[in-house]
């Protein structure tokens, strides 16, 4: 973002200023001026000409200083701020009350001071200067307006800012004050809280003028995609927007009627009754939340698909990304399948390109998504459906929490009039519903048949998942188009594409749709990152553990800088591989790999287990203490991080005793063990392991009087989770 590349921009300060705003030496100032006036009357005589010229020359070398140049931060602080210097020598510091430049931090000469910015006067209209020359004045005016934005005076910076593009309209700088102004109009809004309607306004106006106003290919898409994080964020949480279309609420009720919607002429792309789900006449908080999200992703969604036709030819433009976020304005706004066309056709146009890692991204995502759909369309219609017939028996199954098996019978009115018995009926029976739907069921449940306005609302979601899933057609599931693809690529001689669709195929449960295959390092040339990993999982299984490492390291060698996540699922797989060979310091040290290349990883806990294990068994193998350290840091950092089951993290809280009862620190293997059944107390795998250690722990440590109370929590556990 241009914006980023502005705060690395050096902080230019322009110091001593000619105009009245200056905070310096205004009587050399008024010496140098008297005597230009001087040399120009008293030019017919060559000799005092010269003696006086000399004098001024060597008193404004003497004097005058240069406090412009580059202002960086020093890592000192004086009152509470950091103190800058640049090149000459001369600090930029803040003495309490106002901010100075001085030839000395701390004291010296003050060059430039000022109470709310580096120069008060500015505030009074005044126009930077060093030179009597109007290209100082601009160039000042800029770049003052920099530093301002780099050191977070976001007042001053857009009110220089705003100064330059009346004074300087025309400039070649003006489509970078733009993208600043757009930048800087919601700088203020704190991360937690929502920039409001006149925010957002003035921000996309800035962005648009940007361009509007520059042919830089750069310049454009850093105020396109900027603009789009705007307003992504603000569809998460649209209460800015909801706010403004609460000023059209004449009558104060907090319900927007048809009327009023339609006396605002907000514009907007669906029809009031597409929102008006309870059919009432009006929109509440939660039905114009709804309008304000669906509006603002529909923005989104124009603004790429503008940046697609106007840019897409031009070198340097980021198509690619802004097609990924057509298709994620597709998926918000309940059209995924126009997202996975998107998708479907980048595969077809380079997917016989092994160097295209991003094919490998799409495909995986394609067929998630797709599923992800699928059942979120077909189990909530499949819901909104059933809910239109009360007296319906239903049965369900579900383990409890003490983890045995419960079942339940009855009308379906009789399942939603008890709470307990409803939320296990919709997870198990419904599972990847609307969470909308679903939370409305839970609050209304039996009103559902009951109430004109929850019955209505129920009818306007029962409308709406139909339209879904009509525009959400079978042909489009990854089995028939992978497989069509597949059909091409053999016949067509495509190779890299074929390998790609026997992937895809076999890893979606489709693999009879492309035959039988046994992969080959003779393939390796033509095989994408993600196709590499699919091969060294098959290579791993059918124990070549060689040929399993050899594509990784291909992996590695050949897309070290383009792979993502595929790096690491390489490293982890060669983890994989040293396990099976019980080489186990180096299977840790490729598990920790791929975690730092990719902590985000959705497999970066396992990875993590792996490590501990890997450091673990290498510590009893080798008796270094070291090593167990480092298994423990490992399960401990499973233990206390996220994403982790329960079962996972009471194991890793399990092994992080085991690692102190290895050391023969008993006590501190006592307490994890102990801490186990505490936290964990659902797993029944890990809480009678951790019992019994507990137990052998405390009477190791000589700690035999304490014994007892372990026992009895371990029956009092085994009362309440095993009986």
């Amino acid at each position: 973002m241009y914006y980023l590349r502005l705060l690395i921009l050096p902080l230019l300060i322009i110091g001593c200023l000619s105009v009245s705003s200056c905070g310096g030496d205004e009587q050399t100032e008024d010496s140098s001026e008297k005597t230009t006036s001087e040399t120009t009357t008293t030019s017919d005589d060559p000799g005092p000409i010269v003696k006086e010229e000399l004098v001024v020359e060597k008193k404004e070398k003497k004097i005058i200083p240069n406090p412009n140049g580059v202002y960086l931060p020093t890592g000192e602080e004086k009152n509470g701020k950091p103190v800058y210097e640049n090149q000459e020598g001369f600090s930029m510091w803040f003495d309490g009350a106002s901010w100075k430049i001085t030839d000395k931090t701390g004291g010296g000469k003050v060059v430039s001071l000022g109470k709310d910015s580096i120069n008060e006067k500015w505030q009074n209209g005044a126009r930077a200067r060093f030179y009597p020359d109007e290209d100082y004045a601009k160039d000042a005016t800029f770049r003052l307006a920099v530093a301002f934005q780099g050191s977070k005076d976001n007042k001053n910076a857009m009110r220089l800012f705003e100064q330059f593009v009346m004074d300087y309209p025309n400039d070649n700088l003006v489509a970078e004050v733009y993208l600043s102004l757009g930048d800087l109009s919601i700088s203020e809004v704190n991360p937690d809280d929502q920039p409001n309607f006149e925010q957002i306004t003035n921000a996309r106006k800035n962005y648009s003028l940007v361009r509007k106003s520059s042919q830089d290919i750069g310049l454009i898409s850093d105020a396109t995609f900027n603009e789009g994080g705007l307003l992504e964020r603000v569809a998460e949480n649209p209460e800015g927007i909801v706010n403004f279309y609460y000023t059209f609420d004449k009558n104060k009720d907090e319900i927007l009627q048809k009327q009023e919607f339609a006396g605002a002429d907000l514009n907007t792309t669906k029809p009031f009754d597409h929102f008006d789900l309870d059919k009432d006449g009006g929109l509440d908080f939660e039905e114009l939340f709804e309008l304000a999200t669906f509006e603002t992703y529909s923005n989104v969604e124009k603004l790429y698909r503008d940046y697609q036709a106007s840019y897409s030819n031009q070198e340097g433009a980021r198509v690619s990304e802004a097609t990924e976020k057509v298709g994620f304005a597709c998926e918000k706004l309940g059209r995924p399948s126009e997202m996975l066309k998107m998708y479907y056709d980048n595969i077809e146009k380079f997917g016989n390109d092994p160097q295209n890692s991003g094919v490998d991204n799409l495909l995986s995502k394609y067929a998630k998504k797709y599923q992800e759909y699928d059942v979120l369309y077909g189990n909530t219609l499949r819901l909104l459906k059933l809910l239109r017939s009360p007296t319906s028996m239903v049965s369900f199954s579900y383990i409890n929490r003490n983890g045995t098996e419960q079942s339940h019978e009855g009308t379906l009115e009789e399942i939603l009039r008890d709470r307990k018995k409803l939320l296990p009926f919709l997870n198990t029976e419904f599972p990847g519903i609307d969470n909308e739907v679903m939370t409305e069921l839970v609050k209304s449940r039996t009103a559902v048949f009951t109430s004109d306005s929850h019955k209505a609302k129920f009818k306007g979601y029962l409308e709406r998942y139909e339209e879904y899933k009509d525009n959400f057609p079978s042909e489009i599931s990854p089995k028939e188009v992978f497989s069509k693809l597949f059909q091409g690529a053999t016949s067509g001689n495509k190779k890299p594409l074929e390998l790609r669709m026997r992937y895809i195929l076999d890893e979606i449960g489709a693999t009879a749709l492309a035959g039988s295959y046994n992969p080959q390092r003779s393939d390796f040339p033509a095989a994408s990152p993600g196709v590499l990993v699919w091969m060294a999982q098959k290579m791993i299984a059918q124990n070549s553990l060689e040929d399993a490492v050899a594509a990784m390291e291909r992996l590695v060698e050949t897309y070290g800088d383009s792979g993502g996540g595929f790096l690491f699922d390489a490293n982890y797989l060669l983890g994989q591989a040293k396990e099976k060979n019980k080489d186990y310091q180096a299977a840790a040290f490729y598990f920790e790999t791929a975690i730092n290349n990719s902590s985000w990883h959705e497999m970066a806990n396992d990875a993590r287990m792996r490590m501990g294990n890997s450091f673990y068994q290498a510590a009893k193998n080798t008796k270094k203490e070291e090593l167990f350290k480092k298994a423990e840091s490992a399960f401990q950092e499973v233990r206390n991080g996220d994403g982790a089951s329960i079962e996972v993290k009471a194991e890793s809280s399990f092994m992080m005793g085991e690692c102190r009862k290895e050391m023969k620190d008993w006590g501190a293997a006592g307490y994890y063990y102990l801490e186990t059944t505490l936290s964990f107390p659902s797993s029944q795998k890990w809480v009678p392991k951790s019992f019994e250690q507990a137990i052998r722990s405390y009477e190791q440590a000589g700690l035999v009087d304490q014994v007892s109370g372990i026992e009895k929590q371990y029956a009092d556990w085994q009362r309440n989770y095993l009986e």
